[in-house]
């Protein structure tokens, strides 16, 4: 058996054994060099993704937020405006009857779990004054809706002279303690929405701008904001 082995051990080209080892060699250093490049690539491009799926959260709530800082103004500028047009035309009347209910509010907003992981990872304090702000903003719609329910059903029997869209009435005083539990419930709603559009429409600027503010620094972006100036005439105090 050992003269067999040694026999065909003589018979082996070392030389031609020898290449296709080397060329073995190559090949798989060439394959590992390839794999690698496609797994380094592949990391790469998986970065890149991960970096616009985040990008494409921030700039959701950036959109949410600004819908959110332009209804409060809408709402807040709503109600100013109404007081106003009764000084200017001389007209002492409760708030009840100096407000009227908007025909339609805007759609409510809701942040999403992941967008709002956006945003703790961003800036974490902006987070904290963010989140809620969805919240904030749909409560206040639900308050305008309600005044409109309640106001329209306490009018919508009450005897008026119109003039225009403006109505006189004249109550009894078994009509004024039926009615007038309502007419204070309607006050107090008007006084709580003069207060609460106000602060919240300032916030709401102020975060939005924040918020613009951390996603041009983290993508090197050039989002702008413009508050448009309210060109509507005053009235003197």
């Amino acid at each position: 058996m050992l003269d067999y082995l040694l026999g065909l051990a003589k018979s082996i080209d070392w030389k031609a054994a020898g290449g296709i080892v080397f060329g073995a060699a190559i090949s798989a250093t060439v394959a590992y060099i390839l794999q690698r490049n496609s797994f380094a690539e592949a990391r790469r491009q998986k970065a890149v993704d991960k970096r616009e799926e985040r990008l494409t959260l921030g700039l959701n709530v950036f959109t949410k937020m600004m819908r959110i800082a332009s209804t409060l103004e809408i709402l807040k500028r709503s109600l100013r405006e109404a007081f106003d047009r009764a000084e200017k035309a001389g007209l002492e009347m409760r708030p009840w009857a100096v407000v009227m209910p908007l025909a339609n509010l805007p759609a409510k907003v809701h942040f999403e779990p992941k967008e709002l992981t956006e945003i703790m990872k961003l800036d974490f304090n902006l987070f904290n004054d963010l989140g809620p702000f969805d919240d904030i903003h749909n409560s206040l719609l639900d308050i305008f809706q309600t005044y409109k329910a309640d106001r329209i059903a306490m009018t919508t029997t009450m005897p008026a002279d119109m003039t225009g869209i403006l109505g006189k009435a004249t109550f009894t005083p078994d009509e004024m303690r039926r009615l007038g539990p309502k007419m204070a419930a309607l006050d107090t709603i008007i006084d709580g929405l003069l207060q609460r559009t106000a602060a919240d429409s300032d916030e709401a600027w102020s975060i939005l701008k924040r918020l613009q503010a951390s996603l041009n620094k983290e993508y090197g972006l050039k989002l702008s904001l413009e508050m448009k100036p309210d060109t509507r005439p005053r009235t003197s105090a």
